[in-house]
């Protein structure tokens, strides 16, 4: 019962334990990428340092813990096996039956059709003198020609029953039996002499087997040939009578000289079992190589023997323990490239969709270095592993660091599947290096082709320098160059395709997408510029200041831009309550009460993100519409409502109004970003409101808004430091002085001519605002430009 009961306790203790779910769905991903990836590596062979012929030896000397024989080069045994093959003849047995009964079949069937000739002759003799008989007669023939195991048409009997009368049947008949008997004494052979890759076959009778060439033999086509020369030459170049006569020989030859495949396979095992496998024995205790010794062929063989003797002896007891160390070494690589995403790449790191990608992408590289170190090819197939593939995804997907740590970890990964090959391990580090060296940067999807080069560069190089170092010979590397250019070739066009299902399957959005958003002829920026020609207006001019800022502290300065673009979408529902889309003076909020003003304008971030999802912009976009605001107050009206409420006669007036209510649903910016958009969206607007907009004025703008959002804390949650806020301020002030410029005023006699030649542009700037219809005209002017 005590058992039971502690039992019981255990149970509801582990039933206690939770275990949260974003770290069980991090488990899902991590532990079945470490258990595939275990199952890939080499079982029973000892996982030790690469070795080259020409390379040095590092390690201490090597001393034989056990015998074993010194097996021979693969490929040198490989051809040796391949010639031993076809020195094999092809095995053949006489069959002494088949004359006798061939012969025999010949007799039977001369003798029938003689007797059918006969019974023709009658039949047609009294068919002829129209005899009572006739009927019976051509029965009694129908049924001899039956019983005939050859079928002959009314010409052929023609021919048949001329010969009858004159004896000259008799003369086929021994004709036809010595030909086909001299054919089967010199041997008819089962097969067309073409089909041979020798001219010499064993041939068996018994236990005795003797080569003969294959000119003493005959094949079918060599019989029907001659026999056909030799009917013509007897009946005196008459082709019909020596075709009936061919045709019946032929229905009687039958190849005496039949293909043994039993036997031909034996002799084949046989002859591969008589080439040596292995070039010697090395003793217990004898050394195999001493330390700084260069590795020569002789000793490469001995290290391999080595390695295949352990393999062999460690195959029956490779259990639990390797397993734990292979488990382990994959678990600390992928450990390693994890604390980076997680110190470094939080966005990443806590997004289990893209983790899976990445889980994805190092499986498949796993499963390509698999496939090529199980194929038996005797070829450099090791740099058909596409690694500069996945270097190149991770980094238009994410980053270039991404992308770097990624190809040092799959580096890692598919020399340890591949039996610890530090060659291919080095080679598609420096391929896959250069490739996201060359995609850093990418602007457009074809200009993923232009790593063509960089990929083939990289190995190339590393090819070169190894086989200089290990003194490999020029085919051995010209046959890598050409696998490695084989790999240059194939990875572009395999990161263009891959990389579009990515986007799509695991939702991610690339620089290459927003690049693609920023057009201006994007559906929903068309129809802004239609609607909310001020609000469009607006927009342009904050994605300018917001990517400036952007280069300035290292963010995103494509994502910035593209968010700039779209973060007022919502003000296409109703355009005309906002002050840049309003036509003369009229303004909608004069009949509405604050309150309903603020719930107007602040539902435009409900709208905008509505209108996002409905075309389709990405979650990173859709981001920017509710975070630009934050959780901020609308100011003007709530002011506007203060001001009634201490007007009114009702002094709890003050007391009913809410803050809340005129604030903004937030959430607070969460990226450099989002933030930098909070920023460049109020000192857009306030820079909008200066009379004169000097350098000094915007600066002091620029430094008393900044410091307004910093203690309002709608900062806190965003990673912008103070360091960044000095950069940002600069970035806007850069470009807002380039925006409202001082100008030239023009002389008197010019602005006669012109009233609005002389005066600023920023006030013509102001009159075009104050006309929408103009500046509509001039955006799509813009837009067609």
């Amino acid at each position: 019962m005590a058992e039971e009961n502690r039992k019981f306790e255990l149970f509801k203790t582990v039933r206690r334990v939770h275990i949260p779910r974003d770290v069980a769905y991090k488990a899902a991903i991590v532990l079945p990428l470490i258990v595939l990836l275990g199952l890939m590596f080499p079982k029973g062979e000892a996982i030790e340092l690469d070795y080259k012929v020409g390379a040095v030896w590092a390690q201490k000397d090597l001393i034989a813990p056990f015998s074993f024989p010194i097996y021979r080069d693969e490929r040198e045994y490989q051809m040796e096996v391949e010639d031993a093959k076809k020195k094999v003849y092809p095995v053949f047995e006489r069959d002494v039956q088949v004359a006798d009964t061939q012969l025999k079949r010949i007799d039977t069937f001369f003798q029938r059709l003689s007797g059918a000739a006969k019974l023709r002759s009658r039949y047609l003799k009294s068919t002829t003198k129209h005899l009572s008989s006739a009927y019976k007669d051509s029965l009694l023939f129908e049924e001899a020609a039956a019983q005939l195991p050859l079928s002959f048409s009314e010409d052929e009997w023609e021919i048949l029953s001329a010969l009858a009368p004159a004896d000259r049947l008799n003369d086929l008949h021994e004709l036809t039996r010595r030909s086909i008997s001299e054919f089967l004494g010199a041997g008819i052979i089962d097969r067309g002499k073409g089909s041979f890759s020798r001219q010499e076959i064993a041939l068996r009778k018994g236990t005795v087997e003797e080569i003969i060439p294959l000119t003493r033999l005959h094949d079918m086509n060599e019989v029907a040939f001659e026999l056909e020369g030799e009917f013509l030459a007897h009946f005196g170049g008459d082709s019909g009578t020596s075709a009936v006569a061919l045709k019946i020989a032929l229905h009687h030859v039958t190849p005496n000289i039949r293909f043994n495949k039993s036997a031909a396979e034996l002799a084949a095992v046989t002859a591969v079992e008589a080439v040596p496998r292995t070039m010697g024995f090395v003793q217990e205790n004898e050394r195999i190589v001493s330390k700084h010794e260069r590795i020569t062929p002789e000793t490469k063989l001995k290290l391999d023997s080595l390695r295949r003797a352990k393999a062999e002896r460690g195959a029956a007891t490779a259990g639990p323990s390797q397993l734990l160390g292979i488990c382990l070494h994959v678990t600390i690589v992928i450990t390693l490239y994890g604390i980076y995403l997680y110190l470094f790449r939080k966005g990443i790191f806590s997004n289990n969709r893209r983790l899976t990608l990445i889980a994805f992408l190092i499986l498949l590289e796993g499963f390509f270095a698999y496939l090529t170190y199980q194929l038996n090819v005797v070829a450099p197939i090791e740099y058909l592993i596409f690694v500069p593939t996945a270097s190149m995804l991770l980094t238009i997907l994410f980053d270039s660091r991404v992308g770097f740590y990624g190809t040092v970890t799959i580096a890692f990964l598919i020399a340890g599947v591949r039996g610890n090959d530090y060659s291919i391990a080095l080679a598609s580090l420096v391929a896959g290096a250069l490739s996201v060296y060359t995609v850093r940067d990418v602007k457009n999807r074809t200009q993923i082709f232009r790593s063509l080069g960089f990929i083939f560069l990289g190995y190339a190089i590393t090819i070169v320098a190894l086989a200089l170092e290990r003194f490999e010979s020029m085919g051995v590397v010209f046959e890598q160059i050409i696998f490695a250019l084989a790999n240059a070739t194939i990875s572009p066009v395999l990161t263009y395709g891959l990389l579009i299902f990515f986007e799509r399957v695991f939702k991610v959005t690339t620089d290459l997408t927003l690049i693609e958003l920023s057009h201006f002829n994007h559906p929903l920026l068309r129809l802004l510029g239609e609607r909310a020609p001020g609000t469009y207006h607006h927009s342009m001019t904050m994605a300018g200041l917001a990517e400036a800022a952007a280069a300035a502290v290292g963010a995103n300065e494509v994502l910035a831009r593209v968010g700039a673009c779209f973060h007022d979408i919502g003000k296409i529902e109703k355009p005309t309550y906002f002050v840049e889309n309003q036509k003369g003076s009229r303004n909608r909020h004069d009949r509405l009460s604050p309150r309903m003003s603020s719930l107007i304008i602040a539902n435009h971030v409900k709208e905008g993100i509505a209108l996002a999802r409905e075309y389709k912009l990405p979650e990173e976009v859709i981001e920017f519409i509710p975070m630009h605001h934050g959780t901020t107050r609308i100011e003007y009206f709530y002011r506007k409502a203060l001001k009634l409420a201490e007007t009114s006669d009702d002094p709890t007036k003050v007391d009913e109004i809410n803050e809340q209510d005129y604030r903004y649903p937030g959430p607070k910016p969460q990226t450099k970003e989002t933030g930098i958009m909070m920023l460049a969206d109020a000192i857009e607007a306030t820079a909008r409101t200066l009379d004169d907009p000097s350098p000094q004025k915007l600066e002091v703008a620029i430094d008393e808004l900044i410091k307004k959002r910093f203690e309002e804390g709608e900062l806190d949650e965003c990673p912008l430091t103070l360091k960044d806020l000095t950069k940002i301020k600069a970035a806007f002030l850069g470009v807002l002085v380039g925006i409202y410029h001082a100008r030239i005023k023009y002389p008197e006699a010019e602005q006669k001519k012109s009233p609005t030649m002389g005066k600023p542009e920023a006030e013509t700037a102001e009159k075009q605002m104050a006309h929408p219809d103009r500046l509509s005209r001039t955006i799509k002017e813009i837009d067609k430009g």
